[in-house]
C-alpha cells in the first residue's frame, strides 16, 4: 500500500507554488555571497555594540562615568537595568544593520543561522566579561548576568523574526 502512494506520489506532476520557487531561487542566489552577507552582518552588530556602549555602559566598560542612561533602569533593580542592557546592546547592533543591509540579506541571514545568532549574546557577553575580568571592574550578581543575555536573546530573535516577516510578505507577493 505505502509503494502504490509513493509512487503516485512520484508521478503527479504537480508545481511548487510561487513563493516557494521565488524565496528558494533567492535563497541560492544569497548563499553564493554568503560569506560577504555574515561578515558585514557581525560588523554592524559590533558597530552597533560600541554605540551602546557610547551612552550605555556594558558591566562597567564604556565610554561613559558611571552608569550613563541606565541610571533609571538601575533606580528599579538590577534586573530591568540587565534587561535594557541586554536588549539595548543587541538592538542597536540589529537597527544598524537593518539600515545598512538589504531585508533579503536579513531574511537569508535569519533563515540559515537562527540557532547561531542565539549564540551571538553569549559570545558578545563573553567578551564583555573577558575585558571586564582583565580590567578588574566590579562584578554584577549571576542574575543580572542571566537577565542580560536572555533579553539579548529575546530581543535579537524578535527583532529578526519581524524583519524577516516582512521580507517573506515581498516575496509572496
Amino acid at each position: 500500500m505505502k509503494n502504490k502512494e509513493f509512487l503516485k506520489f512520484i508521478m503527479e506532476k504537480e508545481d511548487a507554488p510561487a513563493y516557494l520557487k521565488h524565496a528558494s531561487k533567492k535563497d541560492i542566489e544569497l548563499s553564493f555571497r554568503g560569506k560577504s552577507i555574515i561578515m558585514r552582518f557581525l560588523a554592524f552588530q559590533i558597530l552597533g555594540a560600541l554605540f551602546s556602549m557610547s551612552i550605555c555602559p556594558q558591566f562597567g566598560l564604556g565610554l561613559v562615568q558611571g552608569h550613563g542612561i541606565t541610571h533609571m533602569f538601575r533606580m528599579i533593580g538590577d534586573w530591568a537595568c540587565a534587561a535594557f542592557c541586554g536588549s539595548l546592546f543587541l538592538s542597536s547592533g540589529l537597527i544598524v544593520a537593518f539600515i545598512g543591509m538589504k531585508g533579503e540579506e536579513l531574511w537569508w541571514v535569519w533563515r540559515r543561522y537562527k540557532y547561531s545568532l542565539i549564540m551571538l549574546p553569549a559570545i558578545l557577553w563573553s567578551g564583555l566579561m573577558l575585558t571586564n575580568f582583565s580590567v578588574r571592574i566590579s562584578y554584577e550578581s549571576p542574575s543580572y548576568h542571566l537577565t542580560w543575555i536572555a533579553f539579548g536573546i529575546l530581543i535579537q530573535m524578535l527583532l529578526l523574526q519581524i524583519r524577516s516577516l516582512s521580507f517573506a510578505r515581498v516575496l509572496k507577493a
